[in-house]
């Protein structure tokens, strides 16, 4: 297969696998997303003069026919075709003749790739902010039907303070929430179009970079063309620190989940369906998800760290050191995508053992509580403590449920502020289903659009 650059000498067959081969898989998970560059791309030059409208339709349809082969799985990359991009323009050029080989004016593979990557990106950050979505909406279920059900608070490991089951599902759902911002800030600094930087220095044509980012959804152009380059890498490795931020969450999930599940605590049990064995011991039942989930984050850690370190010390412009970004980016959306359905299905399928928890609120728990009472009476709170300190061996129980709707303030076992979190997860799911429109608005028009400019 001839190569995009090919002139009077033949690449070394070996040098050429050790080029291409591992890049494949990644590459064939943009196609959709290069077809549509492909197609907005080729409008834009019909608009500029480059393609008649003749040549736009024959280009647009042979671009929807690559779709359609690709949904059949009858279109893959194999050695020798070097990348998706090279594939796609040969095939453009079979099918559509002269049009095909004009397609690539005023584009370099360099600002192909990054707005494949871009678009490609875009998607599955949709599907990961509905995936930590649909965790939140889950846990604030779990925190709203036992809002009053006692949970020891920890600090050291050891017993400090009456908390409940309420707080321990709503700090997740927090959590959740904080780690949204983190990756909705990822969101928009992917959502700018790099197309029409070419190999980062632009073109000498009035190309009209602001409509193609129109075209594919894009909220803006990145302007600067050699920004472009430069941002590869960096703008990958923040998009991985955001899931990083989701997945340390789901760590301290599936921590506790395995902490609370073990024969001493026994605060929770797992629904059996989620549960495996063991080859040699008959009575195990081991919550395998949560230890794998627990694990997840340390993987992409190492994805991050491969990213940052692959665009570092590489001067300005493209370098193909970057290619080997796209592996750790891809397999980090994979984990964190598959990690937040799991995690979700976890939180539907535990259940409190309610008498468990209760027999678990002993006397030394509610120390502190004694303690502000005397402080209620007047006696200063350093007294009160050592008071309360030198005859915990004489502590009684308090009612649970009073303790608990005790403390008022915001955020505490007796003002949890479900609502304002309801509200929240609303807001946010409006702010999806808004991006998501926009950006199946702009597919369903590339795809749907025929040969015609807008």
């Amino acid at each position: 297969m001839k190569k995009l650059w090919q002139k009077n000498w033949q690449l070394n067959a070996f040098i050429e696998s050790f080029e291409t081969k591992d890049d494949f898989s990644m590459d064939q998970k943009l196609v959709k997303a290069d077809v549509l560059q492909s197609i907005a791309h080729a409008k834009m030059l019909c608009k500029i003069g480059i393609l008649s409208k003749s040549e736009l339709s024959k280009l647009t349809k042979a671009l929807i026919l690559i779709l359609d082969l690709n949904g059949k799985g009858k279109f893959t990359l194999s050695m020798g075709e070097e990348d998706i991009h090279t594939k796609i323009e040969n095939f453009l050029t079979k099918e559509a003749g002269n049009a095909g080989k004009k397609i690539h004016t005023a584009r370099s593979r360099n600002d192909q790739v990054i707005t494949a990557t871009r678009l490609f990106t875009k998607e599955e950050l949709l599907a990961i902010w509905k995936g930590l979505l649909d965790c939140i909406k889950s846990l604030v279920a779990f925190a709203k039907k036992y809002e009053f059900v006692p949970m020891p608070g920890y600090t050291h490991m050891q017993k400090a303070m009456p908390s409940s089951l309420g707080v321990w599902a709503g700090s997740f759902a927090q959590n959740f929430l904080d780690d949204l911002s983190v990756l909705k800030t990822a969101f928009a600094i992917n959502n700018q179009s790099p197309l029409g930087s070419a190999a980062g220095f632009g073109v000498p044509l009035a190309i009209d970079r602001k409509y193609t980012a129109q075209l594919l959804g894009f909220e803006k152009v990145q302007e600067n063309v050699l920004a472009v380059q430069s941002a590869r890498g960096k703008i990958e490795a923040n998009i991985v620190s955001s899931l990083i931020s989701i997945l340390s969450t789901i760590n301290k999930l599936a921590t506790d989940v395995l902490l609370y599940t073990t024969a001493e605590f026994n605060y929770f049990t797992v629904s059996q369906s989620l549960l495996t064995g063991s080859s040699m011991l008959p009575q195990k039942r081991n919550v395998d998800v949560a230890e794998l989930l627990r694990s997840k984050v340390h993987i992409v850690l190492g994805n991050y760290t491969a990213l940052v370190s692959l665009s570092s010390n590489l001067p300005s412009g493209y370098n193909r050191d970057l290619q080997d970004s796209k592996k750790p980016l891809f397999d980090s959306f994979e984990i964190a995508k598959g990690s937040l359905y799991a995690a979700n299905v976890l939180i539907k399928n535990i259940t409190p053992n309610v008498e468990v928890l209760e027999k678990s609120m002993t006397a030394g728990i509610f120390a502190t509580h004694k303690a502000i009472e005397l402080v209620k009476k007047g006696m200063p709170f350093r007294q009160a403590y050592q008071k309360v300190g030198r005859d915990l061996q004489n502590l009684s129980t308090m009612d649970v449920d009073n303790s608990l709707k005790q403390s008022t303030h915001i955020g505490a076992t007796g003002n949890l502020g479900l609502k304002k979190l309801i509200k929240m997860l609303a807001e946010e799911q409006k702010m999806l289903k808004k991006e998501k429109k926009e950006f199946e608005v702009a597919v369903t028009y590339l795809i749907n659009g025929g040969g015609e400019t807008i």
